[in-house]
């Protein structure tokens, strides 16, 4: 009864003052190489709820998307952490030519690895993930099952084919190019970072089939497609939810991958707030 009496004081206290706590921290993986961690909503830590969000290629943690889907879960009491892969255009080394899909699934271990030694440590977890990222949290919602109760991946990776497919469909001269010369240059257009990004990251997703992956999957699934993507096929999103035993679809009008203008942001947001306010 006692801890009830402190629980209900905390959360009293952060109410009357408008605080939401962040923490930022460095943390290393395995080969001692830097990843940047940002915690927000660490006053929801006694509603015992935890999400992990993780952006797309050649991206970072300010990216619309991550920030959207951070705000709707801040808003439905969880714990937030987002941060920057090692090769992204965030706080890591930049050096997005090394980037792998097997990097980004070994980076979102580090970081889950690191939350289970916090105070604000939770489990089962939310985990939300874009583009590449989305691909990133379907293998390892399948591979640590029991760790998850809610996934959603927005506009993801499907498979290596059919990415390179849908490039070669609707951005064809651009793909051959890609193709041929083995990289092509990007800049964000948010922080105004370059970056060299690998035809291999593509090639490297052939051992990768979300349509497998998802049937392993036990967690309650939001699949986030956007009406103009030209990178991920939003009719291919349909089928994927077909794989998963509890899904559901939410097609965001109007939008491209990236969810470019804040009508599209606002719909992405109000997409997962209402998956994570309703009992489906």
């Amino acid at each position: 009864m006692k801890n009830i009496y402190i629980t209900v004081f905390i959360l009293f206290i952060f109410a009357c003052t408008n605080i939401v706590p962040t923490k930022e921290i460095w943390i290393q993986n395995k080969q001692s190489e830097n990843i940047f961690i940002k915690v927000d909503g660490l006053n929801n830590a006694p509603y015992h709820k935890l999400a992990i969000i993780q952006h797309g290629l050649a991206s970072h943690m300010n990216h619309v998307a991550v920030q959207e889907a951070k705000q709707a879960f801040l808003n439905n009491h969880y714990v937030v952490i987002t941060f920057d892969s090692r090769y992204s255009l965030g706080k890591g080394n930049n050096d997005v030519e090394k980037v792998q899909l097997k990097t980004f699934l070994e980076d979102l271990e580090t970081v889950a690895d690191w939350a289970k030694n916090q105070p604000f440590y939770s489990e089962p977890f939310a985990l939300v993930g874009h583009s590449l990222g989305g691909a990133s949290i379907i293998e390892f919602g399948a591979k640590y099952s029991s760790q998850v109760n809610i996934l959603i991946p927005i506009t993801p990776v499907i498979s290596g084919k059919s990415w390179e497919k849908s490039c070669m469909e609707n951005m064809s001269e651009f793909c051959r190019f890609w193709k041929h010369n083995g990289t092509y240059k990007y800049t964000d257009e948010q922080n105004h970072k370059t970056a060299v990004i690998p035809f291999s990251v593509v090639t490297g997703c052939t051992h990768y089939n979300a349509y497998s992956l998802a049937k392993q999957i036990n967690a309650k699934t939001l699949l986030i497609a956007a009406e103009n993507d030209i990178v991920i096929n939003p009719d291919s999103i349909k089928k994927l939810s077909k794989s998963f035993t509890n899904s559901h679809v939410s097609i965001i009008k109007s939008a491209g991958h990236n969810f470019e203008n804040s009508e599209n942001q606002t719909n992405l947001y109000q997409a997962i707030n209402t998956f994570l306010s309703f009992k489906y």
